[in-house]
């Protein structure tokens, strides 16, 4: 299968030019796979051998703890890489596990050869790995925000501030939530029906309005 306008578009592989990436693929062992919605992509406490770049869909990095709850870390979207410091911290398995919410194209890139320098010591190499970290400094971000977010003290603080961010990062009082209302609550760390709850009664005082996953903010920000 030709990957190679896959990769082309990728923001991985910025900077780089169309023969290199074709060379890239041998230099670190690069797999292509395609997951159903719902397929678990990397399975918590799996071995680690690859970073995961995510071309095409969406998925969420979740935990499963000892008692069987879901907590969502947070949203993999096209572009982002997961998995790059499991390797740098030589981890020898994945803490959280990584499941697809749509259909995805997923790119496998071997660790061992991401993090260390090929023979012939090419600049293309150290050009996708500068771009990984690049994507893994987003990432981190989010993560900081999500920490700010789980600080809130109650549900209606929570997902005031998370529907909030939303708003702002759309530029607009009308977006869509990246998760149905089961992963927003494991997202948000809270009860279903607590969250239900707090979105209907938002509704009720004319704070928000929504249907299905598409909102409107009716606060300023």
């Amino acid at each position: 299968m030709n990957i190679f306008p896959e990769l082309k578009n990728s923001e991985i592989f910025a900077g780089i030019a169309d023969r290199d990436i074709q060379a890239l693929t041998h230099c670190l062992k690069i797999k292509f796979r395609n997951y159903n919605k719902n397929a678990i992509i990397i399975e918590q406490g799996q071995n680690v051998e690859d970073v995961i770049l995510l071309l095409k869909g969406s998925a969420n990095v979740q935990n499963i703890d000892d008692l069987g709850d879901i907590s969502v870390i947070i949203k993999l979207s096209a572009g982002d890489v997961y998995g790059v410091e499991n390797g740098m911290l030589s981890k020898e398995n994945f803490s959280d596990s990584v499941v697809a919410t749509e259909n995805c194209s997923v790119l496998l890139i071997n660790i061992k050869r991401l993090l260390h320098q090929c023979v012939n010591q090419c600049p293309r190499h150290d050009t996708v790995l500068k771009n990984i970290l690049i994507k893994m400094a987003e990432k981190h971000m989010q993560v900081q925000n999500k920490i700010k977010l789980m600080s809130k003290r109650n549900i209606r603080e929570k997902v005031l501030a998370y529907l909030r961010s939303l708003s702002k990062a759309a530029g607009s009082p009308y977006f869509d939530l990246p998760f149905n209302k089961t992963e927003l609550s494991n997202f948000l760390g809270v009860d279903r029906s607590a969250l239900s709850t707090v979105l209907s009664k938002l509704r009720e005082e004319g704070v928000i309005d929504f249907e299905k996953r598409h909102f409107q903010l009716k606060l300023k920000n």
